[in-house]
């Protein structure tokens, strides 16, 4: 660009955005310059072995993530659950399984699954499909399959996925059975409804469709990455600090009560999805059993608190119990068949 033809105020702005850049890009080259330098001083202490141990894990895994999460945004755009609604109200037998199916494949968090499920079970939407969709959806999802696979292996993945699924099918079995018998009320649904259905936007308002693609990528990228970066870090705590012989004492295969504990413990300790993946495969790596693994996947996402208070709020008592006592079960049971295969 020739300078001399601008006139004074463009080539006064030119400049200054010039100046700025260069300034920019003196700040960012320092500080890189002192990260750098701080890191070769704490060369060989813990804080070094888990920013390393940290990179590693992170490295090893973002693809999963990233792929996870635009298959998850696929799905919830061209996946209409809706459409369902004529399946569940056929035959239940088949209408479990198709919704089982569905809770494996749904990129509805816990927080969304746990309302809907109780505003169609107040429109008299047939309960046995929609037990089976409530139990099997936070339990796996496309995103937790691939960060699974990429982790661990493509077997905990399927164990994963296939015990979810089992669960689902027996939760809407057992719920046909009892409410047909009487033992669980399901005309006592909490609803929170509204009266009438809310109007939609007139055309002009509605956003385009790329912008609310962009919009739900930023929201569901977000949600994951903090949970997953936050993980990360906290799988590096472990595989530093604590020592390998802990972990095989508690949670190890010759610890026969070693499923037992690692279920308990996801009732506490268990977060998100994301980001206990990187902690149990630095666990699993110590010598943590694979049926404690799997156990803690199970039990963590279907008893942690968030979930018990949202259940308890929007479900009848006895639903809830008859929930929490068959996913924490069915974590048990399939986590010492797991280990013995």
């Amino acid at each position: 660009m020739c300078l001399y033809y601008l006139p004074r105020r463009q080539l006064w702005l030119y400049k200054e955005n010039h100046i700025g850049k260069v300034v920019l890009l003196k700040l960012i080259y320092e500080l890189i310059t002192r990260l750098q330098y701080y890191f070769d001083q704490i060369e060989g202490s813990y804080t070094h072995r888990v920013i390393v141990s940290a990179w590693d894990l992170f490295a090893q895994l973002w693809y999963y993530v990233l792929i996870g999460i635009f298959v998850t945004l696929l799905i919830s755009r061209f996946v209409q659950v809706d459409k369902l609604s004529s399946v569940l109200r056929g035959k239940w037998m088949l209408s479990v399984f198709i919704a089982a199916i569905t809770g494996l494949l749904s990129p509805m968090s816990t927080y969304v699954a746990i309302p809907v499920v109780a505003g169609l079970l107040a429109l008299s939407f047939p309960a046995p499909p929609l037990i089976a969709f409530l139990v099997t959806s936070p339990l796996m999802n496309p995103i937790l399959f691939l960060m699974t696979a990429g982790a661990m292996g493509l077997e905990m993945a399927i164990a994963r996925t296939v015990t979810a699924l089992i669960l689902g099918i027996t939760a809407g079995t057992l719920v046909q059975i009892l409410t047909a018998r009487g033992v669980i009320n399901l005309c006592s649904i909490k609803s929170h409804l509204p009266d009438e259905p809310s109007s939609p936007l007139p055309l002009s308002t509605k956003p385009k469709k790329a912008n609310v693609l962009l919009r739900e990528l930023w929201h569901l990228s977000r949600f994951i990455s903090k949970y997953f970066i936050l993980g990360v870090f906290v799988a590096a705590l472990i595989k530093t600090l604590i020592p390998a012989s802990w972990i095989v004492g508690m949670v190890g295969v010759q610890n026969s009560y070693s499923v037992l504990v690692a279920a308990a413990a996801g009732v506490p300790l268990y977060a998100c999805g994301g980001g206990t993946i990187p902690i149990m495969k630095v666990m699993l790596s110590l010598g943590m059993d694979k049926g404690a693994v799997l156990a803690f996947f199970i039990s963590g996402p279907a008893t942690k608190l968030s979930t018990i208070l949202v259940m308890k709020a929007t479900l009848e008592s006895k639903l809830l119990l008859f929930y929490l006592i068959l996913t924490f079960a069915g974590a048990v049971v399939f986590g010492y068949l797991y280990s013995l295969l």
